[in-house]
């Protein structure tokens, strides 16, 4: 249940994720929202741009999707008190959540610094866009936190004095 709960905000982002695709790519396959010409095909180089949109933001959520789950094996890893070794490809996934989620931090910093000086910096219109301006700084909180206690489980401390050489002079 620790594990469900604590992931939540990560499975809410991925979601907007897909939908945000998914709008994405129906915009980019839908060709009556662009000028087309009386006559012929439509405008080429507009097919190619929305494509290669269509490809980046696809990439992303390919990305992102596969950082939030390396996070969340992190997350269950340390929860149960499991060893999780840091391979190259984990402390890329975790970067990239890093590199995803820290910006947040930042923007709500100058966002509440703002707000206490008397300018409105938030926009209420739209609450889907405020929701995930929300969960964006959680990603990075629950990496950072997660690593810090992996580092406190995984540690094993040394023997004490006295059984490391009793040990000692029985191998001798």
């Amino acid at each position: 249940m620790k594990r469900l709960l604590s992931t939540w905000p990560l499975w809410l982002l991925l979601l907007d994720l897909v939908y945000a695709f998914g709008r994405n790519l129906a915009a980019g396959a839908s060709l009556q929202q662009s000028a087309l010409p009386d006559r012929g095909l439509p405008v080429a180089p507009e097919i190619a741009f929305n494509g290669l949109q269509v490809l980046a933001n696809g990439g992303m959520l390919l990305l992102l999707g596969w950082s939030f789950w390396v996070l969340m094996r992190l997350n269950r890893a340390v929860l149960d008190h499991s060893p999780w070794p840091l391979t190259p490809l984990r402390i890329l996934a975790l970067l990239l959540v890093l590199s995803f989620s820290l910006p947040a931090w930042w923007h709500w910093f100058w966002a509440i610094w703002d707000l206490m000086h008397g300018q409105l910096t938030v926009a209420w219109q739209n609450p889907r866009y405020l929701a995930v301006a929300l969960l964006m700084p959680y990603p990075a909180w629950l990496c950072l936190r997660r690593l810090s206690q992996r580092r406190r489980h995984t540690a094993v401390p040394p023997p004490p004095p006295d059984q490391a050489d009793t040990h000692n002079n029985q191998a001798a």
